[in-house]
């Protein structure tokens, strides 16, 4: 079960790869494909979250995200939030334990 502390590990592990290379395409990693494969709450809070960062658009730019429907349609879902509401929405029962 994925829970805020693996979403958290995933996403700092994708964003460190696209500040590093930004040029470059994210290579196939299990953290890659374990971030989109989990669920479709988790899929679609993932991009959304990778796509509010603007240090990191070189390499989205480079899979070319901005211009495919599914991860807009992981943006627009959460539309309006920050990294830490998409995260507390994805992940509700540990912002209340």
């Amino acid at each position: 079960m994925t829970d805020q502390a693996t979403f958290r590990r995933q996403l700092r592990t994708i964003t460190a790869h696209f500040r590093r290379y930004p040029d470059r395409p994210a290579p196939t990693t299990r953290t890659l494909e374990f971030a989109f494969e989990t669920s479709r709450d988790h899929s679609d809070a993932m991009a959304a979250c990778l796509m509010l960062d603007p240090a990191i658009r070189p390499g989205l730019d480079q899979w070319g995200v901005f211009g495919q429907k599914v991860w807009l349609a992981s943006r627009l879902r959460h539309d309006g939030k920050t990294v830490e509401q998409i995260i507390e929405d994805t992940y509700p029962q540990e912002g209340k334990a």
